[in-house]
């Protein structure tokens, strides 16, 4: 064999099993940081549902009836409340908060202000994260228990 044509027998650079060691570690560290993300975001800690809804007199306001079930009720929650069009397309929305302590499941009624009348309602989403610009120490002001 010539050197020239094949080089020297001696590898003086990062040996292969080294790289693939490295990569399989790259790996096992990506795909577990994928499963807690995926994990952390579908914790279905706290949902909505829409119990039933009513025009507000004199306004194009939607008031809803909102259950909120939390499995952890040393927490605060919040939920994110539309109204809807004919089309389905949203016309108002509201966020509330459900304050840490009280039953698992607690029934709430809103008014959900509409920029045109409303004709039904869901519940966009509920979490027990706030958002910087919203207050988790109290109950949002219109929001009532029945």
């Amino acid at each position: 064999m010539s050197k020239a044509t094949y080089g020297s027998a001696r590898n003086d650079g990062v040996s292969g099993k080294i790289i693939v060691i490295g990569i399989v570690v790259f790996a096992v560290a990506i795909g577990l940081y994928m499963f807690s993300q995926y994990s952390n975001s579908t914790s279905g800690d706290v949902s909505g549902t829409i119990a039933g809804y009513e025009e507000v007199e004199g306004s194009d306001d939607l008031r809803m009836t909102v259950d909120v079930t939390r499995d952890d009720t040393d927490e605060p929650a919040h939920c994110i409340i539309t109204a809807l069009d004919g089309s389905k397309a949203e016309v108002g929305r509201r966020e509330v908060v459900v304050a840490a302590g009280g039953d698992e499941s607690t029934r709430l009624v809103v008014d959900v202000p509409t920029h045109t009348k409303g004709v039904a309602g869901e519940v966009y989403g509920c979490s027990t994260i706030f958002p910087s610009y919203l207050d988790d120490s109290k109950d949002t002001p219109s929001v009532s228990e029945e």
